[in-house]
């Protein structure tokens, strides 16, 4: 596999992904219309490279800029996977700007199968897709080896401060406005009034950090005078999320808009209950109102505040939901499950062309 990244890896990246015997050719950058000759060297550069290393399938992630570089140099097989969390939107999605009204549908008529992380994402793309070109629901899948009920690591205790008998409420998400971690914030007031022990544990992975809305999310909790009951935790290594999971009384998530969640996934096989936005990306295989997961209105504080103190209390409910959640998990969303099926349908789609490099643009 080769990897053509369209955000900058650092060096710690690159060697991780290259022990996976993936190699890295660096990024590619914004696709321009104004300065159009930067777009046209850059597509080049990736038809050169291609051409290069005799690549056979082309599969590009995420449903923009990376799709268009993807089906402009009009290389066949050609794979495309909507991601959710901004590419598509809800059940009532259509391209917005004259850019993307032009080269999604574009990218979309071109591609030679489309995965993507939710159904609902899936058949709003299908209008744009060539006739019997494969719609399929692939999502990155969750590993049930790491992921799993348990006793969180001790260590943590002391690391965040905690004492014995704290309510972990854990943010897993991005710390920027479209996750709504703002909410969360003020959502803590109500919450805090109600449970004594509540702690809220924030992840702000610094690869996507903003500095001004972390420290906005602080200063709400300063003013209703919570701060000594959040932990801002930073990035946090893949190998260790797991006991945070396990740490946590609950999980929150409600971004505006999302696909499959392997946060919110990677908690329910943790065999730990959700909070979720009611978004209507969400499949029900999933994300079900008061079987798997308990959801709040997105942007509502007393609604978020509400569905967290109700799983804090009601520890039946929290157990039913959690119980749930990981046997559907379980059931369908493992990554060998997801993989296999991945699998599967590359060696279908190059059954003309026989090969065994993909190359991956990925966002």
């Amino acid at each position: 596999m080769h990897l053509v990244s369209f955000a900058r890896l650092d060096a710690e990246h690159v060697t991780a992904v290259e022990t996976l015997g993936i190699k890295v050719h660096g990024s590619i950058g914004p696709f321009h219309v104004k300065r159009w000759w930067q777009t046209l060297r850059d597509l080049r550069a990736l038809r050169s490279l291609m051409k290069r290393e005799q690549i056979e399938i082309l599969h590009a992630h995420y449903l923009g800029a990376n799709a268009w570089y993807a089906a402009l140099t009009g290389f066949h097989p050609l794979v495309l996977t909507v991601m959710g969390g901004g590419d598509v939107t809800g059940p009532d999605w259509q391209p917005r700007g004259a850019r993307e009204r032009l080269l999604t549908p574009y990218a979309l008529r071109h591609a030679d199968l489309i995965t993507s992380w939710s159904k609902v994402m899936a058949d709003v793309v299908k209008p744009y897709c060539r006739a019997g070109v494969a719609v399929e629901t692939i999502h990155g899948g969750v590993d049930l080896n790491r992921f799993q009920p348990g006793p969180p690591a001790a260590s943590l205790y002391d690391k965040l401060r905690l004492h014995v008998g704290a309510k972990i409420i854990f943010s897993p998400r991005l710390m920027r406005p479209l996750s709504n971690i703002t909410t969360i914030a003020a959502a803590a007031d109500y919450v805090c009034k109600r449970i004594p022990d509540a702690i809220l544990v924030f992840a702000a992975p610094g690869e996507e950090r903003d500095v001004k809305y972390e420290n906005e999310i602080k200063e709400i909790l300063k003013a209703s005078g919570l701060a000594d009951r959040a932990r801002f935790v930073g990035a946090i290594p893949h190998q260790e999320i797991a006991d945070y999971h396990r740490l946590a009384a609950v999980t929150i998530s409600i971004p505006s808009t999302d696909g499959t969640p392997m946060t919110v996934l990677e908690s329910m096989a943790c065999g730990t209950p959700v909070v979720c936005g009611d978004v209507a990306d969400y499949d029900r295989e999933y994300f079900e109102n008061g079987e798997t997961v308990l959801m709040a209105k997105v942007g509502d504080p007393r609604s978020v505040g509400e569905a967290l103190t109700t799983l804090l209390e009601d520890r039946a409910l929290a157990g039913h939901l959690a119980n749930e959640a990981r046997r559907r998990v379980v059931e369908y969303g493992s990554y060998e499950a997801q993989m296999s099926r991945m699998e599967r349908l590359y060696q279908e789609v190059v059954n003309e062309r026989p090969g065994e490099m993909p190359v991956n643009l990925t966002a």
